[in-house]
């Protein structure tokens, strides 16, 4: 939504951006850059600014942060889903190589590596803020019977916290995703041991009316506060708990987008009531309100990252940090479980590989370092960590337990070469590889398709030209499916069995078909 209400609120952010401009600078000339990572949750393709087909979304903030960092228009996640993503984004490494590919199958492996604990050895000061979900939970029977216990209930705390952030080699943690955060510090900067805080009764209430979203915000605020002056740099790891159900936006964040009303005219229904899941929608639902909602929690992330850039430049360290801006996977689309973003112009959702369950909004910003562009070449989210490592001295290359790619060759121009290397994803009974613009996918049940998944341009679709994953190009491309069949069979033969039952889909065919039409599938195509 790109309208007059933002004017003000757009202009002073760019008049903040600008007023110490820097010169371009060498990206190792001085001490290693802080790295900030935030990690959204369900977040649609559509739903940055940059993208936006359907001008609905108002997020100024990041808008400027797109228009003047890279923004990557083909980013993938390592799985559709938040438990195996999330283990991808904290390794940096292919979440099946260890066995964790759909949740329930935590927690993460003491095993494993993760970036925190790579940077954390180069003298990084180290922090968590938001969801993990890769600890042990209800779900993880099989970490149960391994520990010799029955449930949470009876779970030793030792075996717990080893893997929570604090057993990952984060320094200071604030681990949550609503109001209860398993914590080494507070909002008001103050260091604990760690503990269970419950911010609505914290400080004799303080904090009671306070949303989800401004209290992982005013934790992060707070560790860049402390740390930013120091002369160790500092990663963060921010994992923002939206635009991910429950639907429970307060006022004050739905008043900041369009109306419900406004929603109707453009197409959304404001007269049944279908989304009643208790756990997810603070009340019966129209499709317009579940589309308010997750508009108004991507708001309240955009004005996270605006007050984020403040504190960096007020303490001098903006030009000195580096952020990278990654969904966990797309949005979910069933009445069940909405969570009112959009993954335009791509078929599918969560709990699938198709685009819309693995294609993410991922942009990449350095003042003064990353010039201003789109970046089109295929990356995924492990291109983080590689990128992370390379920037605190060490060689990504070098490293048998990453598998990602330094990006910063490609995005200040370094290194002019294509970035070829096959994407690799497998979520139950279907798999998929991805080479530059064609992706070629398998299911269990014997069907092979290849698509031609190419954007022209960010925010537009040519339905015409831009088949995306609705024309099957098998049959017309014999050698390039051919290529890529051998390729992903080659990386899949070095993996684990997957363990499911039943899988999730029975069809990728029937899948499709049934996606046209869904909420949040390009309507207007």
């Amino acid at each position: 939504m790109k309208n007059i209400c933002c004017t003000m609120a757009l202009a002073g952010f760019s008049l903040l951006l600008n007023s110490t401009a820097a010169a371009p600078k060498d990206a190792g000339a001085s001490r290693s850059p802080n790295i900030i990572f935030i990690i959204t949750d369900d977040h649609g393709f559509n739903d940055l600014e940059a993208t936006d087909l359907r001008d609905e979304v108002d997020m100024p903030n990041i808008h400027k942060l797109t228009s003047n960092g890279a923004l990557m228009t083909q980013a993938y996640c390592t799985a559709p889903q938040c438990v195996p993503s999330r283990a991808g984004i904290v390794t940096g490494r292919y979440q099946q190589k260890f066995g964790l590919e759909r949740n329930g199958e935590g927690p993460l492996p003491k095993n494993q590596q993760s970036i925190a604990m790579r940077l954390k050895k180069r003298g990084y000061k180290t922090g968590h803020v938001g969801k993990w979900h890769l600890e042990p939970n209800r779900k993880t029977t099989k970490w149960f019977e391994e520990t010799g216990c029955t449930s949470m209930a009876d779970a030793p705390k030792e075996a717990v916290n080893a893997h929570r952030p604090q057993g990952f080699g984060y320094d200071e943690y604030a681990q949550g995703s609503g109001n209860t955060y398993w914590s080494n510090f507070d909002v008001n900067g103050k260091s604990l041991k760690p503990q269970q805080i419950n911010y609505k009764i914290y400080e004799k209430r303080a904090h009671t009316n306070k949303f989800r979203l401004q209290i992982q915000t005013e934790l992060a605020l707070n560790f860049i506060e402390r740390h930013a002056p120091k002369p160790d740099p500092f990663f963060l790891y921010l994992a923002y708990y939206g635009p991910h159900s429950p639907l429970n936006a307060p006022k004050s964040l739905t008043d900041q987008v369009l109306s419900a009303e406004a929603l109707a005219t453009k197409g959304y229904d404001n007269t049944k009531k279908p989304y009643t899941n208790r756990s997810n929608f603070a009340r019966p639902y129209t499709e317009a309100e579940v589309r308010q909602q997750g508009l108004a929690l991507l708001k309240g992330i955009d004005n996270g990252v605006g007050k984020i850039i403040q504190q960096l430049e007020k303490s001098g360290e903006l030009d000195n940090t580096i952020l990278f801006f990654m969904g966990d996977n797309g949005a979910p689309l069933s009445t069940k479980s909405w969570d009112g973003s959009v993954n335009d112009p791509w078929i599918g959702s969560k709990g699938i590989i198709l685009e819309g369950g693995a294609r993410i909004p991922y942009f990449v910003y350095w003042k003064g370092v990353i010039e201003a562009q789109v970046f089109k070449k295929a990356v995924n989210t492990l291109d983080a960590g590689a990128t992370a490592v390379a920037l605190a001295g060490g060689d990504p290359s070098k490293d048998s337990m990453l598998d990602g790619v330094d990006l910063m060759p490609f995005l200040t121009g370094k290194n002019q070469r294509e970035l070829n290397r096959y994407i690799y994803q497998r979520y139950m009974n279907t798999a998929a590889i991805i080479d530059g613009k064609y992706k070629f996918m398998t299911h269990e049940n014997g069907e092979e398709l290849l698509f031609d998944v190419s954007l022209d341009a960010p925010g537009k679709h040519n339905a015409a030209k831009e088949l995306h994953e609705t024309v099957n190009l098998i049959n017309k491309m014999p050698e390039k499916a051919a290529e890529l069949r051998k390729a992903l069979a080659d990386w899949k033969n070095d993996l684990p069995v997957p363990k499911y039952e039943g899988g999730y889909h029975d069809s990728l065919l029937d899948f499709i078909e049934k996606q046209r039409g869904a909420p949040g599938t390009a309507r207007r195509r």
